[in-house]
């Protein structure tokens, strides 16, 4: 073996200075190429380097699934010291007791097979919801800037879904305005970060203790309290989330923020933090998305752009992609030029033309669905044609 990077976090292992003399014999044929203290500094070297595996404390803070997944997809090992946690192993590396000496490391990193970049997205993968896959369906909820009403589309298709039948859980995934909490009246957290940093963990917190009771037997995963926060859902960590989700129930109904573009994207300790990651992320891992619009020339032409640019930048999206369009104009003739500019982008018309309703007022001042306050309005008779669709 030419080279091992062994990492503590802040030298707080006590294994580590016996296993560091230890690892210095010759004869064991490892070679301690550095010695980091910190995150971006092992980060920065393995990729850097490349070398066969690094040494990690297990009880390192910052050892999670983001990190792992990067890791693994550089060709870089991982195998951490320390206490053997169910929550550890779902990380999918190789796990040491804290007594291990240092013939027994030098065995292990010997007998290491290759690292495929495929692995750390298969290890890295495997959620808390006992050991189940991925079967639920996914509907993500989108359009571009402007577009009217994601979030009240996104809430009453939960809700439809819901009553139903069907176990279904509704998420905030907009990173810059998250509003469900409050148009439901719920609390702010748990939320979404706090399920992103246990999916990041290997679940040490499961799925179930983050999310909140909704309307009409629905799930609830609240948004980011305060947009700032959302470098704390990591690519990796929030697919993770999508998935044990996805695991868990039969339909994810997930509301997402309008921007998609990566032109701002920052680099921290050679990671790149993407701004609209839960967006882009949420629409790769969708089963189905709806695109919704304005019923008017300025909403109409939004909604070209966003559509063009998701279409432009999947290639071939995995997502059958809807279009709908809100506040559409009482007027038979104005219904039918935006249901024509739709078909004319998409090739498609519409999946839905949603009325102006006005008793939405009532459902944000007194927090309570549609459902409940105008239980016969034509726009709630336009969603079930949706959801019959979307979540059968």
């Amino acid at each position: 073996m030419t080279g091992v990077t062994v990492i503590v976090g802040a030298g707080s292992g006590s294994w580590e200075l016996p296993l560091l003399r230890g690892l210095q014999e010759p004869t064991l044929g490892v070679r301690v190429v550095r010695r980091c203290a910190e995150h971006g500094e092992l980060l920065g070297t393995a990729l850097r380097d490349r070398p066969r595996a690094v040494v990690l404390d297990a009880a390192l803070p910052w050892l999670d699934r983001d990190l792992v997944t990067t890791l693994h997809r550089a060709g870089v090992a991982v195998l951490a010291i320390g206490a053997r946690t169910v929550a550890i192993e779902r990380l999918g590396i190789e796990v040491l007791d804290g007594d291990v000496d240092a013939t027994t490391v030098a065995r292990v990193l010997q007998g290491l097979g290759p690292v495929d970049a495929d692995i750390g997205d298969d290890a890295a993968g495997t959620d808390s919801i006992g050991g189940a896959s991925r079967s639920g369906r996914v509907v993500v909820v989108w359009g571009g800037t402007g577009s009217p009403g994601r979030t009240t589309l996104a809430v009453h298709l939960a809700i439809e879904s819901a009553r139903g039948g069907a176990r279904t859980v509704l998420v905030d995934g907009d990173g810059w305005a998250a509003s469900i909490a409050q148009l439901l009246e719920i609390a702010e957290s748990p939320s979404v970060a706090q399920a992103a940093h246990s999916a990041g963990h290997g679940w040490p917190i499961p799925l179930a203790d983050c999310l909140q009771p909704g309307p009409e037997g629905v799930h609830v995963l609240a948004g980011l309290p305060r947009a700032e926060l959302w470098p704390e859902v990591g690519p990796e960590a929030w697919a993770a989330v999508l998935d044990a989700a996805a695991a868990t129930f039969e339909t994810v109904v997930v509301d997402v923020a309008a921007p998609i573009e990566e032109d701002e994207e920052l680099v921290v300790d050679r990671l790149p933090f993407r701004r609209n990651l839960m967006t882009t992320g949420a629409l790769e891992r969708a089963d189905r998305a709806v695109l919704v619009t304005g019923a008017d020339p300025i909403g109409l032409r939004r909604g070209v752009i966003a559509h063009r640019q998701w279409t432009e930048r999947a290639g071939n999206p995995t997502a059958d992609l809807s279009v709908v369009t809100n506040r559409t104009p009482r007027s038979a003739r104005q219904a039918q030029d935006c249901s024509r500019a739709v078909e004319q982008w998409t090739g498609a018309p519409p999946l839905a033309l949603f009325p102006v309703e006005t008793a939405f007022a009532r459902v944000v001042w007194e927090g309570r669905a549609l459902h409940a306050v105008a239980p016969k309005s034509p726009w709630l008779r336009e969603l079930r044609g949706v959801a019959q669709e979307l979540v059968g």
